[in-house]
Order: C-alpha cells, then structure tokens, then sequence
C-alpha cells in the first residue's frame, strides 16, 4: 500500500467520522431530551400510581355500599321470616279454635 493511498484512506475515514459523528453540542442535546422524557415517564408513573390510589378509594366505597345494602336486604329477609312465623301461629291457632267450635256445634267442616 502506497503512502498516497494511505493518505486518501485516513482522509476518507475522517470524512466519515466528520460526517457521522456528533459533537458535544449534540450529545448534550440529546442527554437533555433523554433527562426530559425520563421526568415525563416518572410524572406519568406519579400519576398512574395517583389514579390506582383513586380508583382503589372508590372501589373500596362501592364496595361498602353494595355490603351496607346487602346487609339491610338480609335484615328485611329476617323480619320478613319472623313476621312469617308469627302468622303461621296465629293462623294455626284460630284453626285449631275454629275446629274445637265446630266440634262443640258439632258442625262438618271441609279443609
């Protein structure tokens, strides 16, 4: 290799370098652009971890709603099964009065 192609080689590659390569003004805007949406993604987590926060609050309160109504439900169920049997007495009670009158006017009943 001659000392003139070496010469067009080594001019060749600092033209490439010149070309291609960046200088530290462009590094440093880049290193500035990656610092920016670094912050943009921890703002975005923020507010990702800000909106789980809400919406773990509001579905702790739905949650609690739907128990609170569904525990009033089970408690009119239960009044409802008392007042039920309660009923039930008092009309197997009157029964068993209307059968002894009935008996005692000797009178035929059909249930």
């Amino acid at each position: 290799m001659g000392q003139e192609e070496m010469i067009k080689d080594i001019l060749e590659t600092v033209q490439f370098i010149k070309e291609t390569a960046a200088t530290s003004h462009e590094l440093g805007e880049v290193r500035d652009e990656v610092t920016q949406v670094r912050d943009e993604v921890t703002q975005v987590r923020s507010d990702l971890h800000d909106f789980k926060h809400t919406v773990d609050e509001k579905l702790t309160e739905v949650k609690s709603d739907i128990i609170t109504h569904v525990d009033g439900i089970i408690i009119l169920h239960q009044k409802l099964d008392t007042e039920l049997a309660a009923l039930r007495a008092k009309y197997e009670r009157l029964e068993s009065h209307v059968l002894l009158l009935a008996k005692h006017a000797n009178i035929q009943l059909d249930f």
